[in-house]
C-alpha cells in the first residue's frame, strides 16, 4: 500500500479517502468513505485535526480496513488518495499520512508516499 495525491498518481489501485474527488480523476477510482474526514475537519488547526482524526480512526478495526482496501482493488496494490500535495507541514497536512501512521502503529506496516 502507498499514499498519494489525486493529482500525482493515476495508475491502478486508486482509492479515494476524501468525501469528494476531483471530477477529472474519477474514472477507475474507488471511494472509501470510512477514512474520509468529515466536513467539520475543514479549517481545523493541526492539533485539533490530528486528535479528532485519530479519534475517528479509533472506531475502526485496522486489520479489517486493511483487508477491505486490498479487496477493493485486487489484484492491484492500494494507493490511498486525497487532495494535498507534499511537502507537508503545520499548514499543509494530510490525513492520508495519518492513515499511514495508524496502520504502522496498529499493524506494524510502513506505508510510503508514492514517488514517480
Amino acid at each position: 500500500m502507498k499514499t498519494s495525491s489525486y493529482f500525482a498518481y493515476h495508475g491502478p489501485g486508486r482509492i479515494g479517502i476524501s468525501m469528494v474527488a476531483p471530477e477529472k480523476y474519477q474514472e477507475g477510482l474507488v471511494m472509501f468513505y470510512d477514512l474520509a474526514p468529515r466536513v467539520w475537519f475543514k479549517g481545523a488547526g493541526l492539533d485539533i485535526y490530528y486528535d479528532s482524526y485519530f479519534q475517528m480512526l479509533s472506531n475502526l478495526n485496522p486489520k479489517t480496513v486493511w483487508d477491505h482496501l486490498h479487496e477493493l482493488v485486487a489484484p492491484h496494490e492500494p494507493v490511498l488518495l486525497c487532495w494535498e500535495s507534499p511537502p507537508f507541514d503545520e499548514c499543509n497536512f494530510c490525513h492520508r499520512r495519518m492513515v499511514a501512521q495508524w496502520f504502522e502503529s496498529k499493524l506494524g506496516i510502513y506505508i510510503p508516499e508514492w514517488e514517480e
